[in-house]
């Protein structure tokens, strides 16, 4: 298998290359719940140290974040710039790449300001994987390779009342055909969860696979995709676990 999961960490490894992925960190929407009296002291800081460690447990040599890696969707304010630059400077070690996502308007224009040389691209392909956030379509090359991963979904597994954090894993289907003339009949989507502490994710439902073109389109098959808790534990399919309400 090409990727792991990071056993107890919302973070996957693209194996042979040892690259760390981790995605919708959403930084600074601490600040948001701040404003409705909600207060998460160094909730940036925690996660910064939360991603190291996931680092070093994986034994990773670079780091790609699947996009939203901040909250505001335009340029931040000068509170969440400062959470920014927090978190880069605590990262400013490791060799990284971002996905850009549907939040991240204005950031390579914020990274250079902050002094960070980071390459953003709307995708990266790594070996036998495509990255991207899953907000827009893959390109015809991501399609032709083993696994397509990408965030912006961040689903949840309901269970006695409260949400878990999950992976989906689903197979390509036929229907991808209308979009991609040459496309891997062999393909995974896996959606990842938020690395952000903060964010549990949606309840599985039929209504919630509209979050990413892909699913939406069935050109991946949404239903039967496998459902994998943050221990790696198998929990079933998608058919078995949504909520239909």
């Amino acid at each position: 298998m090409l990727v792991s999961f990071v056993k107890n960490t919302p973070a996957l490894l693209i194996k042979r290359e040892r690259v760390l992925v981790a995605g919708d960190l959403h930084i600074g929407m601490h600040l948001k719940l701040r404003e409705k009296g909600f207060y998460f002291q160094q909730a940036t800081e925690r996660m910064a140290e939360n991603l190291l460690d996931a680092y070093k447990k994986a034994g990773a040599k670079s780091l790609v974040l699947l996009g939203d890696v901040k909250e505001s969707i335009g340029s931040p304010r000068f509170a969440e710039y400062k959470e920014l630059k927090t978190f880069f400077d605590a990262i400013a070690d490791i060799d990284t790449r971002v996905v850009k996502g549907n939040h991240d308007g204005d950031l390579e224009k914020v990274l250079a300001n902050m002094g960070f040389k980071i390459p953003v691209a709307t995708e990266f392909l790594i070996g036998g994987v495509a990255l991207t956030h899953g907000n827009s379509w893959p390109s015809a090359e991501a399609m032709r390779k083993r696994y397509v991963v990408v965030g912006h979904g961040h689903y949840a597994l309901l269970r006695n009342g409260s949400l878990e954090k999950v992976w989906i894993v689903s197979e390509v289907t036929h229907m991808a055909s209308e979009k991609y003339a040459d496309y891997n009949k062999g393909a995974k989507m896996i959606v990842t969860p938020s690395f952000n502490a903060l964010i549990t994710g949606s309840a599985l439902n039929p209504k919630v696979k509209s979050y990413l073109p892909p699913f939406k389109h069935d050109f991946f098959n949404f239903e039967d995709a496998k459902v994998y808790g943050i221990g790696g534990r198998l929990e079933g399919s998608v058919r078995d676990l949504m909520v239909l309400g």
